[in-house]
């Protein structure tokens, strides 16, 4: 997001009254938006524009919400993804993080409580800065490279790009080598907040990082049983 731009949400949701509720009351909160009607409409729109967030309604027409972030994540790793949805088992929660999610909000909600969720996404997310910080923001270990701004890793002439989730965990893993992270400090620094969900979020997320750092054999994150995580760089 440019700096004095408007954030930009598209609003996947099949019921229309609900839909004009979350686009009046996100203006009303300095946003803008887009609105699809069903899973399909919203991959299209998701290709033709640029959105800060995508709020994903599951049980939509065409092609349902887990579709659709499938999809999504085919193409773009980083745009945050966010479900508002009446499912709110643990296996269709666990399965919106492993599809990339980066909230789970099950319905009824409060717009107060959606409105605060989003800004704690964007706060994490956009890159206003100035070049001088933006070069602080690569870091190098083990010769990999972690570019922040950009949210890409390279290790030689491999790159990976990574979510925005990714980035954050991974950029406190590095600047941390060696170090215990308790996991209640990396929930609370990513999400906000401790809970069950984050907790399981977290998991999915250790382990997505995990595949993303074997393409550095010296680099691994292990886990400390009851305490948290560590980031060691291993000699061979």
């Amino acid at each position: 997001m440019n700096q004095g731009k408007l954030p930009h949400i598209l609003i996947a949701e099949d019921d229309s009254t609900l839909a004009n509720l979350l686009r009046e009351n996100l203006k009303l909160s300095g946003f803008t938006t887009q609105t699809a009607k069903d899973g399909l409409e919203a991959f299209e729109i998701f290709n033709k524009e640029k959105f800060d967030i995508i709020l994903l309604d599951v049980n939509m027409p065409k092609k349902n919400g887990f579709e659709v972030a499938r999809l999504i994540r085919e193409e773009d790793a980083y745009t945050p993804l966010v479900f508002l949805t009446a499912n709110s088992s643990e296996e269709d929660k666990l399965k919106g993080f492993n599809l990339g999610a980066d909230e789970y909000i099950t319905k009824p909600f409060s717009t107060q409580e959606l409105v605060a969720r989003l800004r704690a996404i964007l706060k994490r997310t956009i890159q206003v800065i100035p070049d001088i910080i933006l070069k602080e923001e690569v870091y190098e270990l083990a010769g990999m490279i972690l570019d922040i701004p950009n949210r890409v890793i390279k290790q030689g002439t491999v790159e990976r790009r990574i979510s925005t989730t990714e980035c954050d965990l991974l950029k406190l893993f590095v600047k941390n080598k060696g170090q215990l992270l308790p996991r209640k400090s990396l929930v609370l620094h990513v999400w906000g907040r401790d809970d069950f969900y984050t907790a399981r979020n977290l998991d999915v997320y250790i382990n997505k990082l995990r595949n993303v750092l074997k393409i550095n054999p010296n680099l691994e994150i292990v886990n400390i049983h009851g305490s948290g995580f560590k980031l060691l760089e291993n000699e061979l």
